[in-house]
């Protein structure tokens, strides 16, 4: 990380742990996904029971009513389809979790808890039995458990936050037990195909010849989203020691030059050192020339035009800018030129 002003030690911090992302190598399990190698989303309905005076109002919400005399009537409890149940500790809600691709019977999962009808809160409430399908109709999951109303992160600013408790949802840890897995196929034929997270012909072909150094002629390109890697009769090793190694791999990536703009406080910062391309350019009443290894000038015309000299490198020409009290908004504007006129190959991220 290059420091083009001086900004405080806080930002620099934050910044250094924001652009460290961007390394110059990355596996090839941040780069892809295992085709077949994915959770199974699942949704039931249900009825949270135990509210204090919180639920659905079963007047305005039918279902929620409905729901619950079918259930009592199941329970060997006789109620009267013509009697109205005057509750407020009952809610109708929809049921979700992810079944994770390699789970067993009997394990169990975390699930999570929205309200549907009008309830005020699930605070406290308590599902009751409730099956969760898949797209296929079948029930993989049984839910039953106590509510935990979580705290949302709700994101202001770059450096602060507020939490603030959401009352119409919630989870309950290890609520899900698992009846039922789903077979997968990410291993068919012998073959193994891996799913570009985006798209890139380059970078398909670059994996691919990455995983053949290892594992020579087993790896192809398929298009710029798919590789496909064969099981090769000379691989001696277990196919998910062969999958772990081929993930750890480390494949280089370029940096994409960014600069980031601050244009309330004037920070300016980049990932790298910039270069541009020596060029001229007229903004308002400037000409800015820049060149290579250039003596840093600045004069007045005429025309009232004012012409400065500076040097091709991005900070040098920042520096220039600022030294003759060029404001942000003015030198957002000049860059944005400069990139227009392709003088400049850099990602330009504006913050507020």
């Amino acid at each position: 990380m290059k420091k083009i002003l001086n900004i405080s030690k806080l930002f620099i911090l934050l910044l250094l742990i924001f652009t460290s992302t961007f390394s110059f190598a990355q596996k090839i399990k941040d780069l892809t996904n295992i085709y077949g190698v994915r959770d199974n989303q699942l949704i039931g309905y249900g009825l949270v029971v135990g509210l204090n005076g919180t639920g659905d109002i079963v007047s305005q919400i039918p279902f929620t009513e409905n729901s619950l005399k079918n259930i009592l009537n199941k329970l060997g409890v006789e109620v009267s389809k013509n009697k109205n149940l005057q509750l407020r500790n009952v809610a109708s809600v929809i049921v979700t979790t992810e079944l994770p691709l390699f789970s067993e019977i009997g394990e169990k999962i975390d699930v999570r808890v929205s309200s549907i009808g009008n309830c005020k809160s699930l605070e406290g409430g308590t599902l009751i039995l409730t099956p969760l399908r898949g797209i296929d109709n079948k029930i993989y999951v049984i839910a039953q458990g106590k509510i935990i109303i979580e705290k949302i992160d709700n994101k202001k600013s770059f450096l602060t936050s507020n939490l603030n408790k959401v009352y119409n949802s919630g989870k309950i840890l290890n609520g899900g037990n698992i009846e039922k897995i789903v077979q997968n196929n990410f291993y068919k034929n012998d073959t193994i195909n891996l799913q570009l997270k985006n798209e890139n012909f380059i970078l398909a072909k670059q994996i691919s010849d990455e995983i053949n150094k290892h594992y020579p002629n087993t790896s192809v390109p398929i298009n710029s989203k798919k590789i496909t890697i064969f099981n090769n009769k000379k691989i001696k090793q277990n196919i998910v020691e062969v999958i772990s190694n081929i993930q750890n791999i480390n494949i280089k990536i370029p940096i994409e030059p960014e600069i980031f703009i601050n244009q309330t406080n004037g920070i300016i910062l980049t990932n790298k050192i910039i270069k541009i391309k020596p060029c001229t350019i007229n903004y308002k009443n400037l000409c800015i020339n820049l060149q290579e290894n250039i003596k840093i000038t600045k004069k007045k015309i005429q025309s009232k035009q004012i012409i400065i000299n500076s040097n091709i490198y991005l900070e040098e020409m920042l520096k220039t800018l600022k030294s003759f009290k060029i404001e942000t908004k003015e030198i957002i504007e000049i860059l944005k030129i400069l990139k227009i006129s392709k003088c400049l190959s850099a990602k330009i991220e504006i913050l507020s």
